[in-house]
């Protein structure tokens, strides 16, 4: 009696244990969408960005996340697309593509609060590094950690002019917002 309760009670607390051990899962292109949007002079703008790599080092606990160790993402930028091929090439110029053909995010630290998570690290954008705080609200979906969530920030702070056409006579907004629904397998 007492060897199978003590059995029992091994195989309840290594299965608890596993499942609070950290996971390490890839960004999904397949079930995440990430936006760019502004103004102008004109109208409101957006873009998709359709090139992001990514990966998340979670603590899972059932449906919960209880922490994250890591999370890093990457925007390939010649991936924003406006669907207006003089607008992208404004866009690419802006962030001085050539030199800088990627946008990251590196996570230092982040807390949890119920299913908001909010992540300090460093967004390089145009060769300019800035500490910036992300909040998403999180899901776990299956085998899938889910975030949606927006960041505003001002164009300016990462020295990227923001762009011009019509011989400036089009003017974007400094202000540019990310929305990013992302999913991670």
């Amino acid at each position: 009696m007492k060897t199978s309760l003590l059995s029992f009670l091994l195989i309840f607390s290594l299965s608890t244990f596993s499942s609070l051990l950290a996971q390490t899962k890839n960004f999904s292109k397949e079930n995440s969408s990430v936006k760019i949007e502004g103004t102008s002079s004109l109208h409101d703008w957006h873009c998709d960005v359709t090139e992001v790599t990514g990966s998340i080092n979670a603590n899972i606990d059932g449906n919960t996340i209880s922490s994250i160790d890591a999370l890093d993402l990457t925007f390939v930028v010649k991936s924003i697309k406006s669907g207006k091929g003089a607008m992208d090439k404004n866009i690419y110029s802006a962030l001085k593509e050539k030199s800088n053909p990627q946008i990251t995010f590196k996570m230092s630290s982040a807390t949890i609060s119920g299913n908001v998570v909010t992540a300090q690290g460093k967004l390089t954008i145009a060769g300019s590094t800035q500490d910036v705080t992300l909040t998403a609200n999180a899901a776990i979906d299956g085998d899938q950690v889910k975030f949606e969530g927006k960041t505003s920030f001002k164009m300016s702070q990462y020295s990227v002019e923001p762009p011009t056409a019509m011989f400036g006579t089009i003017t974007t907004g400094d202000e540019v917002s990310i929305i990013y629904d992302v999913t991670f397998n």
